[in-house]
């Protein structure tokens, strides 16, 4: 009897218990949720509910910012177009609320008003909101023209230095090949001038050969040591240039390690895609762990049922846990049930999302903000595929619970 009792206490244990992805603190899940909540906003603003659309604009800005504090390394850029592009419509949406707020107050203000000079007020101070708003538009524009001024530079100063990077690998190798050239002509002039000495040595202790051919020993012994001279000179003025080249390739290295890191990030990506499947396998280990449980549940209530006049109590406790058992299931299907209403909700942002990224116009003002907004649409669409093959998961290992 214990020992069916553990049984369904072992029973209730591996029940899985899900957890809805809105939730997760998976990074592309939280951009997407982010993305979502501006694009809602978005269609707000443009149906003039400028109140709801800044509080969905801000709960977009706010997913943004924890992402950006809690996955710092997870697409950087994207992420900081997206939180700029936000920011930008906050502050846009926060003016159109405002004025639409003054319009409201002045219009349910005009007929109480008594006299001309109340309606001139209301005129003038929104002439002022509206001088205001131009003068914030300039500043916008002249902030929007210094930030495109400094990413064209920043390019230019990327194309620059893997242009020095191609510049000194290329006298790197020509200041080895004239190190080399210039140690073979410097060890063959210490050769020649080691020959002619000796030379010179032995006719100086046979005295033979007379003082002409001394003298012309002499001389050119002179000219080997002038040469000797000038292939040192050229041989430390070649290590010199090798060793500028050297540091020139390893300054332009450092600058252009920064892709290294991206290109990790992406492999991490990759890697975290597989985590699904992983998740899968192990609902099906535990789909056939609680098929077993029940097959030896059945099996001793089977056996209690065969031998009732030693057994009734035990066999009025087995039925109580399973009824117990049946409450505990029934709940689970309550919670299967709203979990279905909350993934029906999903899918369907989900459609609409994807067909959002599918007739999106992907041309910005600029070819940089145009690169931007096809990697975003592109990372958008892979999230959205990867949300649907999470989804398809979910319903084939519902399936299998319940086989």
């Amino acid at each position: 009897m214990k020992r069916l009792g553990w049984i369904f206490v072992a029973l209730f244990c591996v029940l899985p218990v899900r957890q809805s992805p809105a939730h997760t603190d998976d990074p592309s899940d939280i951009f997407l949720r982010a993305y979502m909540t501006s694009q809602q906003a978005e269609k707000l603003e443009h149906d003039n509910q400028f109140k709801a659309a800044l509080a969905k604009y801000r709960s977009a800005g706010t997913l943004i910012e924890d992402l950006q504090k809690n996955h710092s390394d997870w697409q950087p850029a994207i992420v900081e177009y997206r939180g700029r592009k936000i920011g930008e419509s906050i502050l846009r949406v926060q003016d159109k609320a405002a004025t639409q707020s003054d319009l409201t107050a002045a219009r349910a203000a005009a007929p109480q008003a008594s006299n001309e000079a109340a309606v001139k007020e209301a005129t003038k101070k929104l002439n002022d909101k509206i001088d205001q708003l131009q003068t914030d538009l300039g500043k916008s524009r002249t902030q929007l023209e210094s930030a495109q001024k400094e990413k064209e530079s920043l390019s230019g100063r990327l194309e620059e230095t893997n242009s020095k990077l191609t510049q000194a690998q290329s006298e790197l190798d020509k200041s080895k090949g004239e190190l080399e050239k210039t140690k073979g002509a410097e060890r063959q002039a210490r050769d020649q001038l080691a020959k002619a000495q000796d030379t010179l040595k032995k006719a100086e202790a046979s005295g033979t050969g007379g003082d002409k051919s001394q003298q012309a020993l002499r001389a050119e012994i002179a000219r080997l040591k002038d040469a000797l001279t000038a292939a040192e000179e050229q041989r430390l003025a070649a290590e010199k240039a090798k060793e500028q080249a050297g540091a020139k390739a390893t300054e332009a290295n450092k600058q252009i390690a920064s892709v290294t890191k991206e290109r990790d990030a992406a492999l991490a990506q990759l890697k975290g895609a597989k985590e699904p499947e992983k998740r899968v396998q192990v609902l099906i280990a535990e789909n056939n762990d609680l098929k077993q449980k029940l097959a030896n549940a059945e099996k001793s209530v089977r056996e209690l049922s065969a031998d009732k006049p030693k057994k009734e109590k035990e066999l009025a406790d087995v039925k109580t846990q399973l009824e117990q058992l049946r409450g505990q299931l029934a709940a689970s299907q309550k919670q299967n049930q709203e979990y279905e209403t909350k993934m029906v909700a999903m899918r369907s942002q989900l459609d609409d999302l994807s067909t959002q990224l599918a007739n999106a116009k992907l041309k910005g003002s600029t070819p940089e903000e145009t690169a931007k907004l096809r990697k975003e649409n592109d990372m958008l669409r892979a999230i959205v595929v990867r949300e649907r093959q999470e989804e398809a998961r979910r319903e084939q290992s519902k399936k299998l619970l319940f086989a």
